[in-house]
């Protein structure tokens, strides 16, 4: 009846795999992503080798043999890492942190024998297994003993999980409600995460409970996991405000009153007060942002500089003197102007529409500009912050 479950596995770690692409291929940017590509490629890894172990497919991959012990290991480390990193996005990981790694690292050391096995000797393994369901589970792990790798690992697992969900709800307690609120998407898909690794664990104590007491496999249970990681995948790819906030959660600047947020004016860019008065600079500020070069792709700092008839270097003076900012955030701000100006025209299907036609190429470059010259992500403002004005404090002030 449960005959499919092993190649259901295989399916989750093919669409894991996909997934880590897609994560790579769209967030490469972001340093924080690639805990969470670590957290996916461990579940992918742990889910393909049920699927090898199942269909004894194993014989043909012995170097699978007891390289899940460290992947395990390793997961709630990663998760931990994750989650910690997202919540405080501006503060880098203290040196002591580390320390989480050193039980890891004495599972990978202590199960290395094994690993490093002959393949006649993998093979022997493999047929006791088969032989008998609980034969892995009372054979020692390379140095350690046996009945020890599993069950502690699955322990652990499930209370850096907890200890992750505990983190998120001290966060959102700690930082208020206007935290909660900009962060409502990746709260929760922070939360969910947490909640699918410690699903996870918890399942894999159930199976580990029903073959040291001699039974065969749980399929259910697999079937269960496999599901979970499948939702997890799918609500990620389905949900853009997490996508928005790859690099980690808002934390408002904010008094009582609600979030500091400027207004359309104050994020386009003027003279500096001193220059006003200047004949050139006006010249040169009414010919950049009345020309619109800066919504063509192509719009670099040689392109702009030929329109105003000056060499390259000298133009990137000119900007850093007339307007106290680099060439490149005089062009993202001009794009996030012209963005915020016509936001109000937006529909939510066609956004990436609009991101192009604000000058932007893609939108990672975009959601890293938006949220350092507005303070939330684009999705928030356009859908939450127009309706809810009265309680941030923000007008869209006249430009």
């Amino acid at each position: 009846m449960f005959d499919f479950v092993p190649y259901l596995s295989f399916l989750t770690s093919g669409i894991g795999v996909l997934f880590m692409c897609y994560l790579f291929a769209r967030f490469r940017s972001y340093p924080k992503v690639y805990w969470l590509i670590c957290i996916i490629f461990s579940l992918v890894f742990l889910e393909f080798y049920i699927f090898a172990l199942t269909s004894k497919h194993i014989y043909q991959m012995l170097f699978l043999l007891r390289i899940p012990n460290m992947v395990r290991a390793f997961l709630p480390i990663l998760l931990y890492f994750y989650v910690w990193t997202m919540l405080n996005p501006k503060h880098p990981i203290r040196k002591y942190q580390y320390w989480h790694f050193l039980f890891p690292c004495v599972i990978t050391i202590g199960v290395m024998p094994d690993v490093l096995l002959s393949a006649s000797e993998k093979l022997a393994i493999l047929d006791g297994y088969y032989q008998k369901n609980n034969y892995l589970l009372v054979k020692p792990a390379g140095w350690i003993p046996p009945g020890v790798v599993q069950p502690v690992s699955i322990v652990v697992g499930i209370c850096y999980s907890f200890l992750c969900l505990r983190l998120i709800y001290q966060a959102k307690k700690r930082l208020g409600a206007t935290f909660n609120f900009i962060n409502r998407q990746t709260l929760i898909w922070l939360q969910l995460l947490s909640g699918a690794v410690s699903c996870y664990f918890l399942l894999q104590f159930y199976q580990y409970s029903t073959l040291l007491l001699g039974y065969s496999f749980d399929p259910p249970s697999q079937l269960f996991k496999c599901a979970v990681a499948i939702s997890l995948f799918a609500y990620f790819m389905t949900s853009p405000n997490i996508q928005e906030n790859m690099d980690g959660c808002i934390i408002p600047s904010y008094e009582d009153q609600g979030p500091n947020l400027p207004s359309v004016e104050e994020i386009y860019p003027s003279l500096l007060p001193e220059f006003l008065t200047d004949k050139y600079a006006n010249e040169l500020d009414r010919m950049i942002k009345e020309s619109y070069c800066y919504l063509e792709p192509t719009c670099d700092l040689s392109q702009v500089a030929k329109k105003v008839e000056q060499s390259p270097q000298k133009f990137s003076k000119l900007v850093k003197n007339y307007y106290g900012i680099s060439f490149v955030e005089l062009l993202n701000r001009l794009k996030i102007h012209y963005f915020l100006v016509h936001f109000d025209q937006y529909d939510q299907f066609t956004l990436e529409t609009y991101i192009y036609q604000s000058g932007f190429t893609n939108r990672s470059t975009f959601y890293v500009a938006f949220k350092k010259y507005v303070g939330v992500n684009p999705s928030f403002y356009i859908k939450e912050i127009n309706g809810n004005k009265d309680m941030l404090g923000l007008q869209k002030k006249p430009i």
